[in-house]
């Protein structure tokens, strides 16, 4: 028996090699997205990570000398993981002493202008200034 005519050309049944070739464009284009994203994810995260931990030295440091009587503090140093964290007392009154603690090993490089950037530098140093009260 005889097919009846869809008005149509064989031809007009699956896909054109132009079709073809921008569906596979547009899906590498995709993966490609994908991948860049993936890379910006991790490279974050690092940067996340060495930044918590150079946090969490000082934090550390900063709660040994809370520690120490107020009398006793003196200058010191300690190696924190990578980090070389060093305190010094540089104002001591009757009431207070501030403390200039500095970080040195891995973090944030910073550009002329001293905004961070996100690349990470194998030496950096961070001053953070700690005043302590008498109690």
């Amino acid at each position: 028996m005889p097919r009846p005519d869809t008005g149509g050309t064989h031809a007009d049944a699956g896909f054109s090699l132009i079709e073809l070739i921008m569906a596979l464009f547009v899906l590498a284009f995709g993966v490609a997205g994908l991948a860049s994203t993936t890379l910006f994810i991790t490279r974050q995260l690092t940067l996340a990570e060495v930044t918590t931990m150079r946090v969490a030295a000082v934090q550390s440091v900063m709660e040994r000398i809370r520690a120490t009587p107020f009398d006793s503090i003196s200058e010191g140093g300690d190696t924190i993981g990578p980090l070389v964290v060093t305190w010094t007392p540089i104002v001591t009154t009757p009431q207070t002493t501030t403390i200039r603690i500095v970080s040195v090993g891995p973090g944030l490089a910073s550009i002329s202008d001293g905004l961070p950037t996100p690349t990470l530098s194998r030496v950096v140093a961070d001053t953070i200034i700690y005043r302590v009260l008498r109690p």
